[in-house]
């Protein structure tokens, strides 16, 4: 096996992890679990109770607040990138009571001229305005996205990881945690064959990630695929918060997920290089003529055009096949069913 003629010009590939080496399923499955939590569960914004036994028609539960997945294919092709956000957006607009459900809720996504950061800023206005709160809480990254990533992560990580992780104390419900279920998005064999061949030919591989570390490294590791990935070309949403942070020591206010370039360029030009360099602009930008980002969905194109970098889709995400046209007008360089593709005989 060697890598694909088209890849003889980059020296370095970042990979973008759900749907593209893992499968996302699980990720859709748990932010929907979350939201109606959330909604439903007398402890939050609801009048019933929601047990660990939810975790059993999440698939169902899934089909309903998502419109049959409609609603992800929406806010991804908006630029929506983590699903933390996805659980968001879903639970805002939901709790805000501006929709009769999640097929109005959809359609206003799908109508919409707004992208990531601006639906972000629409969902807190609505939930701001039905909860009597102030945006400062209801806005993304405070008091109530907070909530949506903790109600996330005991679902994936299970109480007792959770509790140990983030020392802080969940729910007390049972989760058993769901990160032991996670899947390669493409078999396991033609993935190791895949990534031997692109190291073997000396190509420098990277991950730029809305996942959290031990997210990352859990799956990897137990499909012994981590030996793969340059550790320094490695990022995850950890370096999203350090980063944010080191910009408003620097006087900056800057929200730096996708589709914001910022992971991409930190997985080119290094884990230990500037934040503050990274987000003026200040690197040489002949390293990114010989980068290919590879992703899946719409904040993954908006970030790699935005820094200049060419472009690999994949159609392992939530629109399969049927993202072919999106990529085609958003400027994809090339387009592969998955990533399989990009070795050969």
């Amino acid at each position: 096996m060697r890598p694909a003629e088209f890849l003889d010009k980059y020296d370095k590939i970042i990979f973008d992890m759900d749907g593209v080496i893992t499968s996302e399923q699980n990720y859709w499955d748990i932010a929907a679990l979350s939201a109606y939590e959330l909604l439903n569960d007398k402890l939050y914004y609801g009048s019933g109770s929601v047990g660990a036994d939810a975790q059993e028609r999440r698939k169902e539960i899934r089909a309903e607040l998502f419109a049959d997945d409609r609603f992800i294919t929406a806010v991804k092709d908006k630029g929506v990138n983590s699903n933390w956000d996805l659980c968001y957006l879903a639970f805002c607009y939901m709790v805000s009571g501006k929709f009769s459900g999640p097929a109005e809720m959809t359609e206003h996504v799908e109508k919409s001229s707004l992208l990531a950061f601006d639906l972000y800023a629409e969902a807190a206005e609505m939930t701001a305005e039905t909860l009597h709160m102030n945006v400062s809480e209801t806005g993304r990254g405070k008091r109530l996205w907070l909530l949506c990533r903790q109600r996330f992560q005991e679902w994936y990580l299970g109480d007792k990881l959770f509790e140990d992780m983030y020392g802080e104390k969940s729910a007390g419900k049972g989760k058993p945690g769901l990160w032991q279920t996670e899947i390669p998005i493409v078999p396991l064999s033609g993935l190791r064959k895949t990534l031997t061949a692109l190291t073997a030919a000396g190509k420098t591989l990277g991950i730029a990630t809305g996942r959290s570390r031990f997210e990352v490294t859990a799956p990897l590791r137990s499909w012994d695929c981590e030996k793969y990935f340059d550790l320094r070309s490695s990022v995850d949403y950890d370096f999203v918060v350090r980063g944010e942070k080191n910009l408003r020591d620097s006087g900056i206010e800057a929200q730096l997920t996708k589709p914001h370039p910022y992971m991409f360029l930190k997985a080119v030009y290094g884990t230990d290089y500037d934040d503050v360099k990274i987000y003026r602009g200040e690197y040489d930008s002949s390293e990114i003529k010989k980068t290919l980002v590879v992703g899946d969905a719409g904040s993954d194109i908006l970030a790699a055009k935005a820094m200049g970098a060419d472009f690999l889709a994949v159609l392992t995400g939530v629109s399969g096949e049927k993202g072919r046209a999106y990529f085609e007008e958003t400027g994809a360089e090339y387009i592969l069913p998955n990533v399989l593709g990009m070795v050969e005989e």
